[in-house]
């Protein structure tokens, strides 16, 4: 009976110390918001369905534009991985992978979906959109 009592009084302490760690883990504050009208880059995996979302997206054009999203980003990863390359040769390299898949996936658009496609940001980490400033550099050609 000593032992039971013992063990039921031990669980209950227990419970009671994990109960406010368990709150606190529920109540998590959700990561704060973007400012209002900052461009917002889907995770990696919803690249497709934004396109499909925004562009309104044929089932035929989903299963063509699949593999070259996968593509890029399999060549992309290979491209990060490679320690041989200066920054600059990486960031050349990933702007043309960027663009053939690009260009690859606006072939496979109505015209009116290119349209839509072209006004886009494009998707690259860290600032997108023009930049704001008269010190911004001058767009490349």
């Amino acid at each position: 009976m000593k032992t039971s009592f013992k063990l039921l009084t031990l669980l209950s302490l227990t419970a009671l110390a994990a109960a406010p760690l368990l709150r606190a883990e529920q109540a998590s504050p959700a990561p704060p918001a973007a400012p209002a009208g900052a461009h917002q880059r889907p995770p990696r995996g919803d690249r497709l369905k934004m396109l499909a979302e925004k562009l309104s997206l044929t089932e035929a054009q989903k299963t063509q534009i699949k593999p070259i999203l996968e593509k890029a980003a399999q060549e992309g990863m290979a491209l990060r991985d490679d320690a041989a390359l200066s920054k600059e040769d990486k960031r050349d390299k990933m702007m043309a992978i960027r663009k053939t898949s690009h260009d690859q996936i606006r072939a496979l658009l109505t015209p009116d979906q290119q349209k839509t496609f072209e006004a886009m940001p494009p998707p690259e980490r860290g600032h997108r959109g023009p930049p704001h400033g008269d010190d911004a550099p001058p767009p490349k050609a």
